[in-house]
């Protein structure tokens, strides 16, 4: 037989060892026969032999794992598939096992389990890396949001406290029909750059034309029909026709509600 096999009786005393069992422990066969096989286990696997013994005492036979201790100290993982036996009355006398040497399987199975454990170790430690990583980024942008909203609102104000008071009073010169409407254009401009209340108007009212959203946005800040209109070089009665339209796109036609106002408080 290539596998191991022993006979022990109901001492569990060996009564019987082949060749290849003799080999895979280490031992002649006057080593074996006749000594009580728990010399050749640790504590741990006594209790384990002896928990099998009980069970093949009530005729169970179902197979197990055991490591065998060999004369030169190295272990021998071995499995175990015994088969028990009784006398004419129904009395344990012991049992036959066939002794399968897997220390080669469990070799490969230790090593393929370190494997996936500093596998899975490695993949622990780059998870934690790139969610530090990610904590560092979401960081960086809320801070360049930050900075970006900072200087959008300081380029805002340095445009409406130091560049637009200027302008105002230029047009209070006299200035030709040119250099009016090249101011007027200047100061729209301007206006448009420096108002992110374009943008919220243009995607809560989308119904709204590019013209009119211009219209109502000088309209929030106080800006005169007559204003607009030569700040447009349009008429008045295109202006007008714009705030009707304004106010029934957004809904507040025949309600007693100011259009300034209203535009306001969308923010």
């Amino acid at each position: 037989m290539g596998d191991g096999l022993t006979e022990v009786d109901e001492n569990q005393v060996a009564t019987y060892a082949n060749e290849a069992l003799c080999q895979m422990w280490g031992r002649s066969r006057d080593e074996i026969v006749g000594q009580n096989i728990n010399h050749f286990l640790d504590d741990e696997n006594k209790e384990i032999l002896s928990a099998q013994q009980e069970s093949r005492k009530i005729g169970k036979s179902d197979s197990y794992e055991i490591v065998w201790t060999k004369k030169d100290g190295s272990e021998l993982h071995a499995l175990m598939s015994p088969t028990p036996y009784f006398d004419s009355n129904g009395k344990f006398k012991g049992s036959f096992a066939i002794v399968t040497d897997i220390s080669k399987h469990k070799k490969e199975k230790n090593i393929l389990e370190f494997r996936v454990k500093k596998r899975t170790r490695e993949l622990e430690n780059k998870t934690k890396s790139l969610e530090e990583v990610n904590t560092a980024l979401r960081v960086l942008l809320k801070q360049r949001e930050e900075d970006k909203t900072m200087l959008e609102e300081r380029m805002v104000l340095n445009i409406r406290e130091l560049v637009l008071p200027f302008i105002e009073r230029m047009k209070e010169d006299t200035l030709s029909d040119s250099q009016r409407g090249c101011l007027n254009i200047i100061e729209s401009t301007l206006i448009d750059i420096v108002s992110p209340f374009l943008h919220k108007l243009a995607m809560e009212f989308s119904n709204l034309t590019p013209s009119e959203v211009q219209v109502a946005n000088m309209v929030k800040y106080g800006k005169t029909t007559k204003e607009i209109a030569q700040i447009l070089n349009l008429s008045a009665k295109t202006i007008e026709f714009y705030r009707k339209s304004i106010r029934k796109k957004v809904g507040i036609t025949n309600k007693a509600i100011n259009l300034r106002t209203f535009l306001s408080a969308t923010k």
